[in-house]
């Protein structure tokens, strides 16, 4: 981004540093005195010492807002302003002082238009300690000056919500710079606060300027999701962008759009993938998971990603292939090499067994049910490992009824010893048996599902959401962040799996008919989890 040009002494630019307690050996009391008896040349090198010295110069603000204010010279005027933005961003007990805003404000209606540049940037560096500034910046964005608007964009930024306002503005200036500033302070919004400024930040991609087109699309990135589909076809025109950052980024956009209109950026996507740095690859991988089975023409490279060394890269492969879902039945058989390997962290092969879960039933799903029901079994594999593989063969529904050792494989960590790991794995075993088993479950499970009626601290998995942030050489190249989300009460599949067990197993166990008559007395209980309940009691009674 551009920055305002800082005023210094020839030769010394590449000594300073702005934590030191001295600068070219003298400390902040005798900057002091320099700037407040030297000529024009010594008091203008003195303010741009103080503003060097940070922090450590603290205590000199209000020599410098004296300066501001009263110095005939506009050198030093300017070098003040552009002191206190540098000192004010180093130290809270500066940006916290009142009358340091209103000094800066002031000084936006200078006749100098570097002061009023420099005046601009200090404020932005007040944060939101500058919000009183806000009207003062807005006008500023008026300036005749394009340096002037600019840094009155960059603040405008800094300074707190209220200052989208003018950064929407901004963005329609006829200044490239400006306009490139505007898109850029977006990103210190929240992706809500930053969506009100979505039709300008669309206008941009169509900008001349590639600074402007890449600043808008990496805040594109941050700000759309699956609510935005309107918004695809300006990203997909932007995917033939002479500029590649552009490209990829509008690609990552229209992924965390998602679904068919999205489909053009997957081409972008798996060259990202092939050719980026590793968390490039990794949104990459994330992207074309959102896209779902738009994107199927991806299977066969995120196939050959799964053996990558990148350990988070092949779990985002592995989300990948379970986005798309059964048009990526090919890559069974590396999901489940995957899941079996001991030397693969827990996490990846959980994430590979939930999309295995996605698949599809087909024969090789079937295939690999055996070796599925062996990391069931296995009391030393890691709990939600074994967990997720149950998930994945719910995909073969009451067809594991005639697959030999599944009810022994549910069975297995029903008897082994409670506790906060295996807590779910325990769950769903019961979960399926009861399902598979009808009447025929053993004890066990009856005591497992009363355990899981009582667990109110359980959510029904709804899926994945993925997003992408983006990546370029003005950011800092974004990541891909993934969350499971859950809705409503767990219990109504204890409830589901006891209906299939049926009446006279459960007139069996007056705990289990007590626990079912508080949940159907419970008012303020989710109302599937009540009348689930009561139905069933109905069939008991």
């Amino acid at each position: 981004m551009w920055r305002v040009v800082a005023v210094g002494l020839v030769g010394v630019l590449t000594f300073s540093h702005a934590q030191a307690q001295v600068f070219l050996g003298k400390g902040s009391q005798d900057w002091l005195k320099v700037l407040d008896q030297g000529d024009e040349a010594a008091r203008r090198n003195a303010a741009y010492a103080l503003g060097k010295l940070g922090s450590h110069a603290a205590d000199a603000t209000g020599a410098l807002l004296r300066r501001l204010a009263e110095d005939k010279s506009p050198k030093v005027r300017e070098a003040s302003a552009y002191a206190l933005g540098e000192i004010a961003k180093e130290s809270l007990k500066v940006t916290a002082q009142p009358q340091l805003a209103p000094g800066l404000v002031k000084a936006l209606a200078d006749q100098d238009p570097l002061v009023r540049r420099s005046a601009a940037y200090a404020l932005g560096c007040l944060g939101a300690y500058g919000a009183s500034a806000q009207a003062g910046l807005e006008k500023a964005l008026n300036d005749s000056r394009a340096e002037v608007r600019q840094n009155a964009a960059w603040a405008l930024g800094r300074i707190g919500n209220a200052g989208i306002t003018g950064l929407r503005q901004a963005m329609k200036d006829a200044d490239v710079f400006v306009k490139r500033d505007a898109a850029t302070s977006l990103m210190q919004f929240s992706p809500d606060k930053a969506r009100v400024a979505l039709p300008e930040l669309l206008n941009l991609c169509k900008e001349n300027s590639s600074d402007v087109r890449r600043a808008a699309l990496a805040v594109l990135v941050k700000v759309v999701n699956a609510e935005d589909a309107a918004a695809a076809e300006s990203l997909r025109q932007a995917l033939t962008d002479q500029d590649l950052e552009v490209r990829r980024n509008a690609a990552l956009a229209l992924s965390n759009i998602g679904g068919k209109g999205a489909a053009a950026a997957v081409p972008i996507l798996l060259d990202a993938l092939r050719k980026g740095d590793v968390e490039l690859r990794r949104q990459a991988a994330a992207g074309i998971r959102n896209i779902g089975e738009y994107a199927d023409s991806a299977v066969p490279d995120l196939v050959k990603v799964l053996r990558d060394s990148d350990e988070e890269l092949r779990r985002f492969v592995a989300l990948a292939l379970g986005g798309i879902g059964e048009k990526a039945s090919s890559a069974i058989g590396p999901l489940v090499e995957m899941i079996a390997d001991p030397k693969e962290k827990s996490d990846t092969r959980v994430e590979a067994a939930v999309s295995l879960s996605r698949l599809g039933a087909g024969q090789a799903a079937r295939d690999a049910v055996p070796r599925l029901l062996q990391i069931i079994e296995d009391p030393a594999q890691d709990s939600k490992v074994r967990e997720r593989v149950v998930w994945s063969l719910r995909v073969h529904n009451v067809k594991l009824r005639d697959i030999n050792g599944v009810f022994a494989a549910f069975a297995k960590p029903l008897s082994e010893k409670a506790n906060a790991d295996n807590r779910m794995l325990r769950y769903d075993c019961s979960y399926m048996l009861g399902v598979l088993q009808g009447s025929q479950v053993p004890g066990p499970v009856m005591d497992v599902l009363l355990e899981f009626l009582k667990d109110d601290g359980i959510q029904i998995y709804v899926g994945r959401t993925s997003k992408v942030g983006g990546a370029g050489q003005e950011i800092p190249t974004g990541k891909a962040n993934v969350e499971e989300v859950g809705k409503a009460d767990g219990r109504i599949m204890a409830i589901q799996a006891l209906t299939q067990i049926g009446a006279q197993r459960i007139m069996e166990r007056r705990d289990i008919v007590q626990q079912l008559q508080a949940l159907a007395n419970t008012k303020d209980l989710d109302s599937d989890v009540r009348e689930g309940a009561k139905t069933l009691l109905k069939k008991v009674n």
